[in-house]
């Protein structure tokens, strides 16, 4: 397969990795110092799976010199969707599938409304991964899910091919029909472990071993499991249990993405994680108290890092 990876960092790039080492013929693209080094000293994936090199690394910023292919892997931040959706056109065919790997709940639906219906898939992962230097990708979980889907029908053959993809170079990949509850099922989980951690400022371990502040975990579940039914989401009844005994099997060092950036001072996807709740939970009339006072509580360091990525 030719895969164009939209966003190599560690998503885009820990599971281009795999498919590049699996043989398919993947591009990364990237920008600035990870640009570089991918350049001159190819992918390095340092795993808890067991750490490989892709040398030399296809790579390059532009897309529009990459030309049509057959799937894009889109592992952008959310707030970037729109202008990186837009980027990607030339890499666009007629047989071309888009699978959005983006954490919150409406990239697929952002992304069609850039590039219509009919390239996009709709999809999910989980993965602890990151930039840990630039060319080299640090991937830390155990999991390493990805879960694609039609948005509006059943399995076709184009998601069946890039799940066996993944699931050959090594992912755990499935194919669903009901793509917005694997979703759900995943925002359960990734915005109440968000939201504690970017404000606790801690790793799973001390989360998840403090009584105090895993209660508190738990009560933001029950948030989110509550904002999801009432838009009537078919989730699992036993939803809030498990997303719980995922959280507390987690590695002790783990945290997420958004948590990771807020505290070096990035721009982060609080709209995307956070701030849909709170904005959901006034929509459906769902009171959301926990996500509220965490979106509170980050929004004035949110806005700061944005005016300073700005030149502000």
């Amino acid at each position: 397969m030719r895969i164009a990876i939209m966003g190599s960092g560690g998503v885009g790039g820990y599971f281009g990795g795999l498919l590049a080492r699996a043989g398919h013929d993947v591009t990364f693209i990237a920008r600035g110092a990870h640009l570089a080094a991918l350049k001159a000293h190819g992918l390095r994936v340092e795993s808890v799976h067991g750490d490989f090199a892709i040398t030399p690394a296809q790579t390059i910023d532009d897309p529009a010199a990459v030309g049509p292919v057959d799937y894009v892997l889109f592992a952008t931040k959310t707030f970037q969707i729109e202008e990186a959706a837009a980027a990607m056109r030339p890499m666009i065919g007629p047989q071309t599938a888009v699978l959005p790997l983006h954490n919150g709940l409406d990239a697929s639906e952002r992304t069609v409304a850039v590039l219509g219906a009919g390239p996009v898939l709709g999809g999910m992962c989980q993965l602890g991964s990151y930039i840990a230097a630039p060319g080299v990708i640090e991937q830390i979980s155990q999991f390493r899910r990805v879960v694609a889907g039609e948005l509006d029908g059943p399995v076709s053959p184009r998601v069946t091919a890039i799940v066996a993809a993944l699931r050959a170079a090594g992912a755990d990949a499935e194919a669903s029909p009901t793509i917005q509850k694997a979703r759900w099922t995943k925002f359960i989980f990734i915005a109440p472990f968000s939201g504690i951690g970017a404000l606790t400022r801690a790793p799973a371990g001390d989360i998840m071993g403090c009584p105090e502040t895993r209660s508190l975990l738990v009560d933001a579940v029950l948030e989110v499991e509550a904002v999801a039914r009432a838009a009537g989401i078919g989730l699992d009844e036993d939803i809030a249990a498990k997303t719980v005994a995922f959280c507390d099997g987690m590695a002790p060092g783990q945290t997420a993405s958004m948590q990771r950036d807020i505290l070096d001072g990035k721009p982060s996807e609080l709209e995307s994680i956070v701030g849909v709740m709170v904005r959901l939970g006034a929509e459906l009339d769902v009171p959301t108290p926990l996500f509220r006072c965490f979106y509170a509580a980050l929004l004035p360091q949110e806005r700061r890092a944005r005016e300073l990525a700005n030149g502000g």
